[in-house]
């Protein structure tokens, strides 16, 4: 369900949208929405990135606010120069939990 949102933009920004809109010969809407669900998807991993740097999150958990696959998340985390935080404990009970 969509719902409506009004916000007021600088000059420049209209402008880039109407000549966006033009180019891709659509609606000014469409690409405003096109265009925020990128940003809300960029700000997503780099919220669930910081987090997970501060090790207030687990990599599933940062992957999943994400809304990534883990192996997605850890691609990203590694073009970022982003350790893993993942022991051997976290292996071992891993391979319980999948093993038996």
């Amino acid at each position: 369900m969509a719902e409506g949102v009004i916000a007021r933009v600088p000059n420049e920004i209209k402008k880039d949208i109407e000549f966006f809109a033009e180019v891709e010969h659509t609606d000014k809407s469409n690409i405003i929405r096109k265009l925020l669900e990128s940003a809300v998807k960029q700000k997503r991993l780099e919220y669930a990135l910081n987090e997970y740097v501060k090790r207030n999150l687990s990599l599933g958990k940062a992957a999943e606010l994400a809304k990534m696959q883990i192996s997605d998340f850890m691609e990203e985390a590694a073009q970022r120069h982003i350790p893993i935080n993942y022991t051997k404990e976290d292996l071992r009970r891993d391979f319980k939990a999948v093993f038996g």
